[in-house]
């Protein structure tokens, strides 16, 4: 008789083409946080509104990451959280759902540095788990602010095991790393420097001019929430005014273009579009279909 305790999903993933590109969608799992961790809404009213649209109101974070497939590479955008204090680390068993061996892998471009994007990226004592990887793609401002032993010596205690695990992740590559400051980084992806949540805090637009797909990391950590309430930051930013003028454009400008959009903490199938709701945003995600 089957055990009912403590059962999985089977790993979620979501594929769609864009012009000659081809983007898996995958969940590495979640992390349970507290709306205390939010600036600028109060808890009760933040789960009227994810009521409000449907969602059950827990502050519960999805945690994605991406396979980009284009004519020369197989493209890993972020890793996940790795399991580390308990967040996430489904990455591998989604790789695998997908199609994908980890072998497969020879390029990543890292939208930041925080532990739930860089934390299955390396093992203990900077041990690559991504063996086959030539490139990591990283802005410089992000390399320099993680390894700068200056900020780090400042940082609180709570704070000071996230940049053990981004100076991991980076030594695992370390000649590997491709800090860059272009937009334009590889034939099919430009880089778009979306600065605040971290220094070199950074989305992929990947396909072409037509049909294209940008991946925007952590422009928000509750989509519906702070979409619809564009000032309201998180514990995590680096600095909170500086991502909220950030999102308050970018969001603008998707709405405006009609942009296909997905980020690291969107829930699945995990891209959308945003448009104008009264004096809102609001984003409806795409349908999930069974052929690409």
């Amino acid at each position: 008789m089957m055990n009912l305790n403590n059962l999985y999903q089977a790993p979620a993933v979501n594929r769609k083409r864009y012009g000659d590109t081809v983007v898996t969608m995958l969940s590495d799992g979640y992390l349970d946080v507290s709306f205390e961790l939010l600036n600028g809404i109060e808890a009760n009213k933040a789960e009227a509104i994810l009521e409000k649209r449907g969602v059950e109101p827990l502050p519960r974070i999805n945690v994605n990451v991406f396979v980009v497939q284009t004519a020369g590479r197989t493209i890993l955008v972020d890793s996940g959280a790795g399991g580390i204090n308990g967040w996430g680390g489904r990455l591998n068993s989604a790789l695998l759902a997908a199609g994908f061996d980890p072998l497969d892998i020879d390029t990543v471009l890292l939208t930041h540095a925080h532990p739930d994007h860089a934390g299955g990226l390396a093992g203990a004592l900077a041990t690559p788990l991504f063996q086959n990887v030539q490139e990591l793609y990283v802005h410089e401002k992000e390399l320099a602010f993680w390894r700068d032993d200056m900020i780090y010596s400042s940082a609180s205690d709570g704070f000071k095991p996230f940049f053990g695990l981004a100076r991991n992740a980076f030594d695992a590559y370390d000649d590997k790393l491709v800090p860059f400051s272009n937009e334009a980084i590889l034939p099919g992806i430009q880089a778009v420097p979306l600065f605040g949540h971290t220094p070199g805090h950074t989305g992929y637009l990947v396909g072409d001019e037509k049909d294209s797909l940008l991946i925007w990391g952590d422009i928000v950590h509750f989509p519906h929430l702070q979409m619809a309430h564009p000032e309201v930051t998180i514990a995590f930013d680096s600095d909170p005014s500086e991502a909220s003028k950030v999102r308050a454009a970018l969001l603008d400008r998707v709405a405006t273009d009609q942009l296909s959009i997905s980020g690291m903490h969107f829930n699945l199938p995990a891209s959308g579009k945003i448009h104008r709701e009264h004096n809102n945003y609001v984003l409806n995600y795409d349908a999930w279909s069974p052929a690409v």
